[in-house]
């Protein structure tokens, strides 16, 4: 079953041609923009976690920090770093986006445990 199949792939499938339409870009741009708009918000989120974490001190605000680094920003960065830089396989890029996204999820996953525990 592909992506387009289901009603949500569908869904998105007709939103990025509505984006691309509306907007006059391929669809490579559009993804490119819609990722970094992620991108920036993640890191308008890490650093209000950040500055959580600064202003208290409290460990569990650095985790999530750097878990919503690795989940947002790191492997955007990364992927275009590593797809611009290199040769690298579409799978090696996907490898190391989810890679990224699993050492978010292990932190944000940490920052739940209370500071007392261990």
């Amino acid at each position: 079953m592909t992506a387009s199949t289901t009603p949500l792939g569908a869904a998105v499938v007709s939103l990025l041609e509505v984006m691309t339409t509306v907007d006059g870009l391929d669809e490579t741009t559009t993804i490119f923009f819609a990722g970094m708009a992620s991108a920036a918000l993640g890191t308008v989120v890490t650093w209000t976690a950040y500055r959580g974490y600064a202003r208290n001190a409290s460990r569990p605000m650095l985790f999530l920090a750097v878990g919503v680094a690795f989940l947002t920003v790191v492997p955007f960065v990364l992927s275009h770093a590593i797809d611009w830089a290199t040769d690298a396989a579409d799978a090696t890029v996907l490898l190391v986006v989810t890679a990224c996204h699993l050492l978010g999820l292990l932190a944000i996953v940490r920052s739940f445990r209370r500071p007392d525990s261990r």
